[in-house]
């Protein structure tokens, strides 16, 4: 913090007029403006009360309209002392305000060309909105959330305070540190007063608190969801070459702090691309299971907007979300379908082209517990700058399933269901469902113990399975032409498989 304030100094001492301050805890933007102030005149404009005394609070002007304010200050002989000027809530003063923009604008111009006006503008608000007619006058911050130490020094201030003494060993706390990455000041406050509340303490058993706050931050977004995951890794068929993989990782992942202090790097996520059916989706859902951490899915649908920016400040906020909820898995499916277009000319093109933009810059400088697992099917539609080492620790490619890997996965899906027996023969099962993916062997199981329960509750057998096997078009046949593509340029890209051959 002490770093950007001095940053920011460096801005006002510059003259730059207008500073945005992007944050969600408005006593943090007033403690910086505080310290950089050195005496000068602040006044605030706020939708609640109008222009106040930043210090005072006591009312200047009740007008709650902020075009209105501007033109009070536009009429003041702002020379006279050197000024501060806050807007709060500046998203909500100048959207859709035309009138309010042009006054700033010409309350700018007037500061720019007046060498004895000293005066800075902060806005001050949660979300950034920057209308076109001031891009070139405004400079963003991004007022950073309490990073690991900050909320270490926080818990052990809140144990140590006269009317709780509480004791907490390094390990909970470090353990708690790194799960309330993400929150607030004031969200941390009060989850460590729910946890003093609940139990006299706080401590390593009062993560669900945590847990559930971050639910709530994900429901709020309006942009991801988090899903219950009941699949393990134990539940996929095959893929022994990426199995190991994410246990290494998990093993890192479950005990960062140690591994941090080792010296190994944060993960950063894994791609995985191949042919649909072929478990891309199961595997986000088990390596969430195996991790022990959320899952969050992020529908990149939702993130375009129909206005000017929207797209690229939904993206930013997911991020932001994601960060928030912090250690987790962002599940982040057909990430193809995000990007297509990417070069190709014309406004759609130029929107996925700022997304993937951003997105690559967080992959490439992200050090948040955020551990991202891409899956897409054409890998063919996707920029190469998302394919090179350093935006994903990995790139895994699934194939339809050997004869090996089906007899695996047969045997998942028959034992999971109790229906595993010596009546059934998974080796002439396995010869006879060559190019099926994992969904068509799941969907061959479970269509042959729907037609036994029918046929007077028959027990199920190779005979009957061999039936629906006949009966069934897999994958492979219904798009045979997609999927040869697919496969031609997989080869071509000579990408790791996730399966042993």
């Amino acid at each position: 913090m002490q770093k950007l304030t001095d940053t920011i100094r460096t801005y006002v001492e510059s003259h730059y007029p207008v500073l945005y301050l992007i944050t969600h805890e408005e006593s943090e933007a007033d403690q910086l403006i505080n310290e950089l102030s050195e005496g000068r005149n602040i006044i605030e404009w706020n939708m609640a009360r109008g222009l106040v005394n930043f210090k005072t609070t006591q009312p200047l002007l009740d007008w709650c309209d902020l075009a209105a304010a501007l033109d009070n200050l536009l009429t003041r002989d702002l020379s006279e002392t050197e000024y501060f000027i806050i807007i709060r809530d500046a998203h909500l003063g100048l959207k859709d305000q035309p009138v309010a923009i042009a006054r700033l604008k010409a309350l700018i111009n007037r500061i720019l060309s007046d060498v004895d006006a000293i005066v800075t503008i902060f806005l001050v608000s949660s979300h950034v909105y920057v209308p076109n007619e001031l891009k070139k006058l405004i400079t963003l911050f991004d007022i950073p959330l309490p990073n690991e130490q900050d909320i270490r020094d926080f818990i052990k201030k809140y144990a140590n305070s006269e009317n709780r003494k509480l004791t907490i060993n390094n390990r909970d706390l470090t353990k708690l540190a790194l799960t309330f990455q993400g929150l607030t000041r004031y969200e941390i406050g009060r989850l460590l007063d729910r946890a003093y509340q609940r139990g006299g303490n706080i401590g390593i058993e009062d993560l669900d608190l945590v847990h559930s706050e971050k639910a709530q931050i994900i429901k709020k977004s309006g942009i991801m969801e988090m899903l219950t995951v009941r699949e393990k890794l134990e539940d996929i068929g095959g893929l022994h070459n990426l199995k190991p993989w994410l246990q290494q990782k998990a093993t890192i992942m479950n005990d960062w702090s140690a591994a941090r202090a080792f010296g190994v790097e944060m993960p950063k996520g894994v791609m995985i691309v191949g042919m649909p059916g072929c478990g891309k989706s199961l595997t986000a859902k088990a390596t969430a299971a195996l991790f022990n951490l959320p899952l969050l899915k992020l529908d990149m649908g939702a993130l375009m907007g129909k206005y000017v920016g929207e797209s690229e400040g939904n993206m930013r906020r997911a991020i932001q979300v994601a960060e928030a909820v912090s250690p987790c898995v962002l599940w982040v499916d057909e990430v193809e379908k995000a990007f297509v277009g990417i070069g190709s000319g014309g406004s759609g093109s130029e929107v996925a082209t700022r997304l993937f933009g951003y997105f690559l810059t967080w992959m490439q400088e992200k050090t948040s517990q955020v551990f991202v697992i891409a899956t897409a099917n054409d890998i063919s539609a996707l920029p190469p700058e998302l394919l090179r080492k350093g935006r994903f620790d990995e790139i895994f490619y699934v194939d339809f399933p050997s004869r090996s890997e089906r007899i695996d996965i047969f045997n998942v899906h028959l034992k999971c269901r109790n229906k595993l027996s010596s009546r059934i023969d998974i080796g002439q099962l396995a010869d006879k469902t060559e190019g099926y993916s994992g969904a068509d062997i799941e969907s061959v199981v479970t269509e042959a113990i729907e037609q036994a329960f029918v046929d007077n509750r028959a027990e199920l057998d190779t005979g009957r399975l061999l039936a629906v096997i006949q009966a069934t078009h897999p994958l492979k046949e219904v798009m045979k032409t997609k999927v040869d593509e697919y496969q031609k340029r997989f080869a071509e890209m000579k990408i790791k498989k996730a399966s042993k051959s």
